[in-house]
């Protein structure tokens, strides 16, 4: 449309307009391959950063407790420097897209000009020639200054779609892995099954014979890493099936040895996605001996469970596991290890009244791993692995009738400890209680919830969140902006200007001086719109890096608790899309808003002073944009908060979902899963319905508004035309129909800021988030060496969770010398767990101390006191990289000293079989090696370490008990002159301990070694034993 009206004008000149637009399309074509080659690299360098940000999130205990925050969270900055790095390139070649797309119309102009004067002598640029051509090149300024946010915008959806296609195309689990037609009276039946984790890989299960009569009770045992979870994940389909067949029939049910809790209510988890059935819940309940925790919960059953199950110990976690899967009424039950995190009097209760002959299940298919030898007499069948080869199976009887069988052997090495392994705290059932702060608060507060709904922002957006934008990006990039800002905009002014004059001056031999005039005022223009966008771009990423480093930072800096009750999603939706906004749109919308408003100020300006008839006109149009800016920017503000704060949920169920896609796939509920998912994703997208129903409304709104103002300024250019000049007629209207169409899209762009700006502002919010104590103390300083004997002194010792919770330790008063070996028991909420946390400072102390070697540990810094201390946990926790970067992060040992750290923990077999050896690659979570081996790398950072005081958390719990012996003995010999606190689970860890301390209720009520405390007639530990059939 805008060729043929120029074509009535300027004639055949106007084709070269279009050679103009073929170079620019054709530079454009090149400059999009290097963008979608940068946005390509960009984008997978963020998926690394945001795959690091969740594993530092899901293993944030064990780096707070290690110490190990700056390692990771450089981990994290290197990885958004290469991001930041494709981010400029990609910057620098917008910028040349606005340039290219910017200068077009200009060069277009002056391009037709020169070539319709310089066909022929007599053709005369005339006022009206040349405003209403100089109009419709004007008029292509916006779409052409929009070109460069579109193409940029359609890149990323080219990138973000082929990465999606790539990933969509990967290979899918094969759904005919696992067939339903076992040999008749089979549950399970495997023939010549081998298994691998992918194609790659070598076979974990090799040609593996198995048949499971139906509602039989099969148990598989083996040493740690000899393939028992991996037989289960062949039964589920979870291996790659490199040969032979698995069937199995009926649906399936799964307790994952890593138990997986939903962020839900307790009755919640323990239903799932079935109806409720009072009478059966009651059961499970009862059964799976979660009776006791219930009641001691603040909300008992719809008391709010937070991710991962991060208020429950281990024992509470696995026995929900349980009853999920005994509820969910299935026909073949695969049991990872149920008993791991219990001790013998609950791994009894649970057997004899869930998996055994007389449980719950007697009439299910029950295949069971255990390390526990003791209910081997009471199963059916027996299942022996080595290496990932079935070495020996049958019934109990027969395998311990073969003499000198492989079975024998393995029983005669569990036999011995075993009888030792009973449990001294039979009513703690596992010893590591939930955090007393579920039960101690003292507010108002609903206390069966653990997290609070996101606030949602109201009102504008207030101007401290323009000024910390503002402030980081710096005046030495503020500054040079507005003044290449004033000289591009300066400059487009003067050349209209000088076209007035040009048009107005008919003398033929000042033809080229003004043709000149002319080109050198469009290409200042050009050149500083490109030092515009260069300078303003480059400073905002400076704001970007600035914004998501202090982020990081103060997120690490955060105590436990916050991660406690803050769901992971909303913290990982401030990573991904909000930092995705500042580093994209905003950028974008501040230098868009920017030069509007300054040019639609300049415009209206002189447009006014050339003829005060159209002041009306201009003072009409901007005070109507301004009311329409005012009612409804609140509303399309509003929406976009929505949208922020609806995004947070999806993260959060899809984080989830990810963590437990074994067990919901074994349970058959992945489209249950989809539909919260959808529902999720829908509340979503119905605010970016409603954000796009409400920006089509400004745009209806703002184009009757600019039709207004045309149409005024052609009445009154009709109006006065005899006592206009021509030429300020041509420029007055060719400016006014600008100002509509600048004004019209500086709302546009306001609006955009402003929601763009959201993204800020929630970022702001995160970054003065309450911080733990420093990390070091410039004051003091404990001795280089420290500590160097391990004596720790608890005084009058009291603590809480938090400043409106009650104290869960109370006036505690203790003394481990050098090297003593205490053993630490007491029934759920006693404090043992807040007792080894406050010497890590996870809790700080309402009054009293902890002195460790003369220290008092609350005047040092958080990182000169946890990383010369050692906690191996129950639940270990392994992150992606080498093997040897997950046991010394900070490089502090050889590789000599490394091997001989794997040596000790019996690690040293198994890392040798690798092909890459120290450099073995783990993957997120450690998921490659067996629980067993993750607690065995736990283990090993202990020993690389070789701290003085070192607490252990039942850090074998998940190993067979030949393994466990040896590590026992290796912590016997390597630390035997280290101070060694052990939360006791099971007789045998603390039997030979120096002394015990047996807490209840935050204090200490007993204190003395094993014997003496036995021989107290009515002695709460006398009393633990005795219910543990042990006194």
């Amino acid at each position: 449309m805008t060729l043929a009206l120029l074509w009535q004008y300027l004639g055949p000149s106007c084709l070269a307009t279009v050679a103009v637009m073929v170079l620019v399309s054709g530079a454009t074509s090149f400059v999009a391959m290097l963008s979608d080659k940068y946005q390509t690299k960009q984008m997978g360098f963020k998926d690394i950063r945001l795959r690091q940000i969740n594993e530092i999130l899901n293993g944030i205990k064990v780096l707070k407790l290690s110490a190990w925050e700056l390692p990771f969270m450089e981990k994290v900055k290197e990885t958004r420097t290469k991001e930041l790095s494709f981010l400029k390139r990609f910057a620098l070649l917008d910028s040349v897209f606005g340039f290219l797309w910017g200068v077009a119309p200009h060069v277009a102009a002056l391009a037709s000009f020169a070539t319709f004067l310089l066909v022929s002598p007599s053709n005369q640029l005339t006022p009206s020639i040349a405003f209403t051509s100089f109009s419709l090149f004007m008029l292509l300024r916006f779409p052409m200054g929009i070109l460069p946010d579109v193409i940029s915008r359609f890149i990323r959806f080219v990138v973000s779609l082929g990465r999606l296609s790539k990933f969509l195309n990967e290979a899918e689990l094969d759904e005919h892995t696992v067939g339903s037609s076992p040999l008749p009276g089979d549950s399970v039946t495997l023939k010549q099954a081998t298994f691998a984790w992918s194609k790659q890989d070598s076979p974990v299960l090799k040609d593996v014979e198995l048949n499971v009569a139906k509602g039989s009770l099969v148990a598989v045992v083996g040493s740690v890493g000899s393939g028992k979870s991996s037989l289960l994940s062949a039964i589920l389909g979870s291996l790659e099936k490199m040969s032979g067949s698995v069937d199995v029939q009926g649906q399936l049910a799964y307790v994952p040895q890593q138990s997986w809790i939903q962020n839900a209510t307790v009755k919640g988890n323990i239903v799932f996605t079935n109806t409720v059935d009072e009478e059966r819940y009651e059961q499970v309940v009862d059964a799976c001996a979660l009776r006791p925790d219930i009641e001691m919960l603040p909300g008992g059953e719809n008391t709010e469970i937070g991710e991962k199950g991060i208020n429950l110990s281990g024992g509470q976690k696995l026995r929900l596991s349980l009853a999920r899967a005994v509820y969910h009424d299935g026909d073949v039950y695969l049991l990872d290890d149920p008993f791991s995190a219990v001790d013998v009097h609950v791994a009894t209760h649970l057997f004899e009244n869930v998996v055994g002959p007389t449980g719950l299940l007697k009439s299910k298919t029950r295949i069971l791993v255990t390390h526990s030898v003791t209910f081997l007499p009471q199963v059916d069948w027996i299942v022996l692995l080595d290496k990932g080869v079935i070495k020996e199976q049958g019934t109990y009887s027969d395998l311990l009738a073969k003499k000198g069988s492989d079975f024998s052997a393995f029983l005669q090495k569990h036999v011995k400890g075993n009888s030792s392994s009973a449990s001294l705290d039979s009513a703690d059932e596992d010893g590591n209680e939930k955090p007393e702060e579920e039960t101690k608060d003292k507010g108002d507060k609903d206390q069966s919830r653990l997290t609070d709904e996101e606030a949602v922002g109201t009102g504008y957006v207030g101007w401290r969140v323009y000024y910390e934008y503002l402030r980081r990006i710096g005046w030495k990039f503020l500054l040079p902006s507005m003044l290449a800002m004033l000289i591009c905009y300066g400059s487009e002014f003067g050349s209209s200007v000088w076209l007035s004059k040009w048009s107005t001056d008919q003398d033929p031999s000042r033809r080229n001086g003004y043709l000149t005039g002319f080109g050198l005022f469009l290409v200042s223009t050009s050149i500083f719109n490109f030092v515009l966008w260069i300078v303003f771009m480059l400073g905002c990423l400076r704001a970007a890096a600035s914004f998501h480093e202090q982020l990081l930072r103060s997120v690490m800096r955060s105590p436990l608790s916050f991660f406690d009750t803050t769901p992971m999603g909303r913290i990982v939706n401030r990573f991904s899309r909000d930092i995705e906004s500042i580093d994209n749109d905003v950028p974008l919308c501040m230098n868009m808003t920017m030069g509007n408003i300054l040019w639609v100020t300049l415009l209206s300006v002189l447009v006014c002073i050339l003829s005060v008839y159209f002041i009306a006109v201009v003072a009409f149009t901007l005070f109507f944009f301004l009311g329409l800016t005012v009612i409804s920017l609140p509303s399309f503000r509003h929406v976009h908060r929505l949208q922020s704060v609806t995004r947070s949920p999806v993260f959060t169920h899809f984080s989830e979902t990810i963590s437990g896609v074994t067990s919901i796939r074994a349970f058959g509920v992945r489209t249950q899963f989809l539909r919260t998912l959808e529902c999720r994703v829908d509340d979503n997208i119905n605010c970016c319905y409603h954000s796009t129903g409400l920006d089509g409304c400004r745009m209806v709104f703002s184009n009757l508004l600019a039709l207004v103002m045309t149409s005024g300024a052609v009445l009154l250019t009709v109006a006065g035309r005899d006592a206009l000049n021509p030429g300020v007629v041509g420029l007055v209207l060719a400016y006014t129909l600008q100002v509509s169409d600048a004004a019209s899209y500086t709302y546009k762009m306001f609006a955009l800021l402003e929601t763009s700006l959201v993204a800020v502002e929630r970022v702001k919010e995160y970054l003065h988030l309450t911080e733990e104590a420093p990390w070091r103390n410039a004051e003091v300083q404990p001795p280089a060496e420290w500590p160097t004997r391990g004596d720790v002194t608890y005084a009058d010792y009291s603590a809480s969770y938090r400043e409106d919770l009650e104290d869960v330790l109370r006036h505690i008063n203790f003394t481990a010398h050098d090297g003593q070996k205490i053993g630490l028991v007491g029934r759920t909420g006693a404090g043992k767990s807040s007792f080894a946390l406050a010497l890590f400072r996870i809790i700080e102390p309402r009054n009293g101390s902890i002195v460790v070697d003369s220290v008092d540990i609350t005047k040092i810094g958080l990182h000169d006191l946890r990383s010369k201390m050692t906690i191996i946990p129950q639940d270990p926790v392994l992150f992606a990289g080498t093997l040897r970067w997950n046991l010394d992060p900070f490089d502090e040992h050889s590789d000599e000293s490394v091997w001989r750290a794997l040596e000790q923990a019996h690690l040293k077999d198994f890392v040798g079989r690798q092909e890459l050896g120290l450099n073995h690659e783990i993957v997120e979570g450690g998921d490659n090696l067996s629980a067993g081996q993750r607690q065995l790398v736990c283990l090993t950072r202990a020993l690389l370490r070789q701290s003085r005081v070192l607490v252990l958390d039942e850090a074998t719990s998940s190993v067979d008990l030949d393994t466990d012996h040896l590590v026992k003995e290796t912590i016997r010999t390597e630390f035997r002159d280290t101070t060694i606190i052990t939360i006791a689970h099971r007789l045998h860890t603390i039997m030979d301990c120096d002394r015990i301390l047996v807490l209840s209720g935050g204090e200490i009520a007993e204190e003395g070694s094993p014997k003496e405390l036995l021989q107290r007639e009515d002695g709460l530990f006398r009393a633990m034993a005795k219910d543990a059939g042990l006194a």
